[in-house]
């Protein structure tokens, strides 16, 4: 039999590691896969973790308001707020679009279990599966968990996602670097109870992909798409590497007290594998011992307080993370940055923080599509598995607020030159000063204006 590589693809799979490891911050991943501070021999690392801030600044700018999906249909309307609400949709979205960040990409797949009553999506990073693609249109999701791992031997549960809405399980028995042969789903306890063939009947995909950001700058002609931190792990290296310095040179510059030997007394040791210490009576400090002959010395006790000069290596870590910030797509301000604290109007934040906004509307393009598909989806599953008596083929819409809402101040003046001036009705008013209200409201609102 021939033997299956994996991770299927491994410059892809390597570049998911590196991503993950700067994202968790994991010391030992990052003198592996870090750069060329983590991998020296300096005693002193710390490691910032900007890579973690901007990816849940990502999804917060994206979803920092939940999407709004309305259907003409009202009972399936209803439906679907109440779905939405129970399986945890939104919080779904915003840890979705977090990973996204991190790894260019993340799978959304729903699933059902029949005491839940309701369908239930799940968020699954893109170094968990694979999206396999024909003619440009979808055709596959293959997602791989890790169930039980016996010494070299490693034992993974494979879901293939269809688009006939059938979802395929195969247990795989294997090694790191092979997926391996497929055993049957009860061979180990950890697979029990999954059924190999589950036919949802919705007759649709079930499982989809959503790129962060395309194309992907190594291959371009590939739909993976890109991270947030694509190109940006030397400066990420830097920057651990100039806050390291802060650290180093802060302990250098601990305050040092030098006494006579014999002002010193004899300390026990309080653990088994402590060695006997000498002390200052006064245990105020860190001391040195010299052989310093306290009769004739003018002073016997000498402190050494040496002064910092952290002062350039802090403005260098800023100056590194605001070319980071604007590396990857956002402006200073949006992580807290060169804020003077004044209030602004929504022009002038828009202003402020256009390159976070221009960003944000580029994801926002490829989520709407996702969103839109994920509820379609929801719907036929929620029809053929719960029967629900929906139209799951109702008209739905969805709309990603945006980012920067209008100053409501300055739109009531513009409102009121263009009513004084006859030049927009009494329903067009409302609906530029109500837009997040429903028809109902703002037909309620005109009339009780027009009196």
């Amino acid at each position: 039999m021939e033997k299956t590589q994996f991770p299927p693809i491994r410059w892809l799979w390597r570049d998911y590691r590196r991503a993950a490891a700067w994202y968790a911050g994991d010391e030992r991943k990052l003198r592996t896969l870090g750069g060329s501070f983590w991998k020296s021999c300096d005693d002193v690392k710390l490691h910032v973790p900007l890579a973690a801030d901007i990816a849940a600044m990502s999804a917060a700018l994206l979803f920092a308001q939940s999407p709004e999906i309305r259907c003409a249909h009202p009972e399936t309307g209803r439906r679907i707020t109440e779905i939405l609400q129970k399986c945890r949709f939104y919080p779904t979205l915003l840890q979705a679009a977090e990973l996204a960040s991190v790894y260019g990409g993340v799978f959304l797949k729903w699933s059902w279990n029949l005491e839940d009553g309701h369908p239930t999506l799940t968020a699954v990073p893109a170094d968990c599966g694979l999206p396999v693609y024909k003619n440009g249109r979808l055709a596959e999701i293959r997602l791989w968990s890790l169930l039980k791992q016996e010494g070299e031997t490693i034992y993974r549960l494979e879901e293939s996602y269809a688009p006939d809405g059938c979802i395929r399980s195969t247990l795989y028995r294997g090694s790191k670097t092979e997926l391996g042969r497929s055993c049957p789903l009860g061979s180990i306890p950890e697979a029990r109870g999954i059924r190999p063939l589950a036919r949802s009947g919705a007759k649709c995909m079930l499982a989809f992909y959503v790129p962060n950001l395309l194309p992907g700058r190594k291959h371009p002609e590939l739909p993976y798409g890109r991270s947030d931190f694509d190109s940006l792990y030397s400066l990420f290296d830097a920057l651990d590497e100039a806050y390291s310095a802060i650290q180093r040179e802060t302990r250098l510059t601990k305050t040092t007290v030098i006494v006579p030997a014999e002002y010193l007394r004899r300390r026990d040791a309080l653990f088994p594998d402590e060695k006997p210490t000498w002390v200052y009576s006064n245990e105020s400090g860190v001391f040195t011992a010299l052989d310093i002959d306290s009769d004739r010395a003018s002073s016997p006790i000498t402190v050494i307080n040496p002064a910092p000069h952290a002062g350039e290596r802090i403005a260098l870590c800023g100056e590194l993370v605001r070319r980071i910030l604007s590396l990857c797509g956002y402006a200073p301000q949006s992580a807290g940055l060169d804020i003077s604290g004044s209030a602004e109007s929504g022009t002038a934040l828009s202003v402020r923080e256009r390159k976070s906004i221009r960003t944000t509307e580029a994801k926002k393009t490829l989520w709407w599509q996702a969103i839109h598909d994920l509820v379609r989806a929801m719907l036929k599953l929620d029809a053929a598995v719960f029967g629900s008596k929906i139209d799951n083929e109702a008209s739905i819409s969805v709309e990603i607020p945006s980012l920067v809402q209008p100053d409501f101040a300055q739109m009531s003046g513009i409102v009121k030159e263009l009513l004084g001036a006859g030049a927009i009705s009494t329903e067009c008013a409302v609906d530029l000063l109500h837009p997040d209200w429903d028809e109902a409201e703002k037909q309620a609102e005109a009339r009780r204006l027009q009196g």
